[in-house]
């Protein structure tokens, strides 16, 4: 399949990456991916389809989140465009004779790179092992053409010093080779490097951001992926405010109090630091969420409702219906769910129950989000409130959407598709290596079957995973 880039990223952070790329490039832009290795905190490489826009399109679209910029490891350029000089796939059904193909072409692609002249060559590559057979190719090839003309291209090792980047990713058997010039005068190549230049800066800004805790990118991010524009007239409420994170991104972006900007930071914990003193505009009711409704309510509806409790998403749901009464038409809350619960198939159950009965009570269908900024197992919910207060002081009625009907087609290429994907795993899994299959099961915690074959150690594994599938899924019934 046709891709233009290939985003380097933490094996945990690799699902969120996938869909975040498909709702910035559509369905079809995640064209394969690939890991470093079996370990569990390897990279995962994810190729990218950048469209009709190709690797400029690509680039502009993926820098526009800067969240997804922080969690990216590395970026490098696989597919053809302005700038990209030299495009090659080499093949080796092993990985040593994989080796050995890039051994013997890879002078020659650098060569048709760089049109014979002097450049100065930034090599990178994925996965890392191949990183010592690049670069003893490469040097192989220099000393040869220092021998033959005295003269040609050389290697460096900052890309700000280079002419030419050498990108190499080898994804099942198949290495893709580019060389592309880093004159930024050419369309498509100054978005590269502007994306590739951003991912660090982005780093930057969230380490320098001084915020009190995690939880103040959580709130930046969610409201940026649902087009949440604080005013700065809006009365806002924080649930389970304590350390202050998203008290703090509130009162740091938007809410102006001479305006009647203000917080009310509900939790029986100490706020964090902020500077000493909390801002003018926030005002800490040290009680329980269901204790405070009255007090809020007092001073007029609410325009912003967010809730961070660590506590059960059905405990989260309803402390954020207590509020209900204080919530003004077209307010919007912001909720996380965290797995405060019994297991993996009781947060999911209990998230969908949460929906359901926020919807039921006057809430538009929420938009759920599992953010760069989340947990692996914590989500943030996003939601209109459309049954609030009228201008008379009372609520509307709330009415409750029907769900959309399921489309029996739909459901049936679901299931076809599943299908298919499980067929294809049996079959990689059928010819996995005994040693594989006895280092996943050590990894586990188990033992392997003593004086095993390989058939009986990889039925072992396998028993394993579909245990831990069986314990995490939904559908499980205890």
């Amino acid at each position: 399949a046709t891709h233009h880039l290939a985003l380097q990223v933490e094996v945990g952070m690799s699902d969120r990456v996938v869909s975040r790329c498909r709702e910035l490039l559509g369905d079809a832009s995640v064209v394969g991916a690939a890991r470093a290795d079996l370990s569990r905190n390897g990279d995962v490489v994810i190729l990218v389809d950048g469209g009709a826009g190709g690797v400029a399109g690509a680039a502009t679209a993926l820098g526009a989140d800067k969240h997804l910029l922080s969690k990216l490891k590395r970026i490098y350029a696989t597919g053809g465009g302005p700038g990209l000089v030299a495009d090659a796939s080499v093949c080796g059904d092993t990985s040593d004779a994989l080796d050995d193909a890039l051994r013997a072409t890879l002078a020659s692609l650098v060569d048709a790179g760089v049109s014979g002249g002097d450049a100065k060559v930034r090599a990178r590559c994925f996965p890392p092992r191949t990183q010592k057979v690049i670069l003893d190719a490469l040097h192989s090839a220099l000393d040869s053409q220092t021998n033959a003309r005295g003269g040609g291209w050389e290697t460096c090792a900052r890309m700000d010093d280079a002419t030419h980047v050498l990108d190499i990713v080898a994804v099942r058997g198949r290495a893709h080779v580019t060389v592309w010039r880093t004159d930024p005068r050419l369309h498509g190549v100054d978005l590269l490097k502007l994306l590739i230049r951003s991912c660090e800066d982005a780093r930057k800004e969230r380490d320098g951001s001084g915020a009190i805790c995690r939880a103040f990118h959580k709130i930046e991010e969610a409201t940026r992926r649902a087009g949440v524009v604080v005013d700065p007239a809006w009365r806002c409420v924080d649930v389970g405010a304590a350390p202050g994170g998203w008290t703090q991104w509130l009162c740091d972006n938007g809410l102006d109090e001479k305006k009647g900007g203000r917080v009310y930071a509900v939790d029986s914990a100490e706020l964090g630091d902020f500077k000493r003193r909390l801002p003018p505009n926030v005002t800490h009711l040290k009680m329980r969420g269901e204790d405070a409704v009255g007090v809020v309510q007092k001073d007029g509806p609410i325009d912003l409702l967010v809730c961070d409790a660590n506590v059960s998403p059905e405990a989260a749901a309803g402390i954020v219906a207590g509020f209900i009464p204080a919530l003004k038409t077209g307010s919007t809350l912001v909720l996380t769910f965290k797995d405060a619960t019994k297991g993996f198939a009781e947060w999911r159950r209990q998230m969908e129950d949460a929906v359901s009965m926020l919807t039921g009570k006057g809430f538009e269908p929420p938009s759920v989000y599992h953010l760069f900024s989340n947990c692996s197992r914590e989500k943030t919910l996003v939601a209109k409130f459309a049954g609030g207060l009228s201008d008379g002081g009372k609520n509307k009625d709330s009415t409750t959407k029907k769900a959309d009907p399921i489309d029996p087609q739909k459901a049936t290429r679901d299931a076809d598709r599943a299908r298919l994907l499980l067929a294809r795993s049996l079959a990689v899994f059928a010819t996995m290596p005994g040693e594989f299959a006895e280092a996943h099961i050590k990894a586990r915690g188990f033992n392997p079957p003593p004086n095993g074959s390989v058939r009986l150690v990889r039925g072992r594994l396998l028993k394993i995973l579909s245990d831990e599938v069986l314990s995490e899924s939904s559908w499980h019934e205890a």
